[in-house]
C-alpha cells in the first residue's frame, strides 16, 4: 500500500493522489484541511485508499485556542479519523535526537515530535515485514524534512503542492 502523491490520476473529473499507508499530519495541514477543499479532497481519497491519518498530541497545542475556530479543525480531525499519537519518553527522546542530529534548536520542538511520530510508523511497518511508506503533510518546507533525515519510507509533501480538483 503506497502513500504519496507520486501519482495524480483523474477520478471521475476529479484529481486523487494514489495514497495508503500513514500521513502524518503537523498543524498547518490540519488547518489548510479545514479551509481549502483541494486538502480536503487529498484527504478523502487517502481514507478510501485506506490510508491512517495520524497527528501528534503536541500539534493540538499549536492549533486548539478554546476558540470558535476549533469547531473547524475538531471536524477535521473527527472526520478523518485521525489518530492523536500521546508524547510518550520514547517519542519525546527521538525528537530531542532529531533535533540534534538536524542542528535545530528547541524551537522546533513540535516539528521534532511530528518527524519522530512519522520515523516510529515506519519502524512499526518493517517490525511488521512491510515496507515503510510514511508521508508527512505540511507547509513547513524548511524544518521538517531536516528533521525527516534521510529515514528510509519517510517522505516529506508540502501541503501547498496539493494538486487542484
Amino acid at each position: 500500500m503506497a502513500v504519496c502523491a507520486r501519482s495524480v490520476s483523474t477520478v471521475r473529473g476529479r484529481r486523487a493522489a494514489r495514497l495508503g499507508g500513514v500521513l502524518v499530519l503537523d498543524n498547518d495541514a490540519i488547518n489548510k484541511a479545514a479551509t481549502d477543499r483541494n486538502v480536503a479532497i487529498f484527504f478523502a481519497a487517502a481514507l478510501r485508499k485506506q490510508a491512517r491519518l495520524i497527528t501528534s498530541s503536541a500539534v493540538l497545542t499549536e492549533i486548539l485556542r478554546g476558540s470558535d475556530r476549533d469547531t473547524k479543525l475538531n471536524h477535521v480531525l473527527s472526520s478523518t479519523r485521525a489518530v492523536v499519537e500521546p508524547v510518550t519518553e520514547d517519542l519525546a527522546r527521538s525528537a530531542g535526537k532529531l533535533i540534534g542530529d538536524a542542528g535545530f534548536d528547541s524551537t522546533e520542538v513540535v516539528d521534532a515530535l511530528v518527524a519522530a511520530t512519522a520515523h516510529m510508523y515506519a519502524d512499526r511497518a518493517e517490525a511488521a515485514g512491510q515496507q515503510p511508506d510514511v508521508l508527512i503533510l505540511t507547509a513547513d518546507a524548511t524544518h521538517l524534512p531536516g528533521l525527516a533525515g534521510d529515514r528510509k519510507g519517510v517522505r516529506v509533501q508540502n501541503v501547498k503542492d496539493i494538486p487542484s480538483s
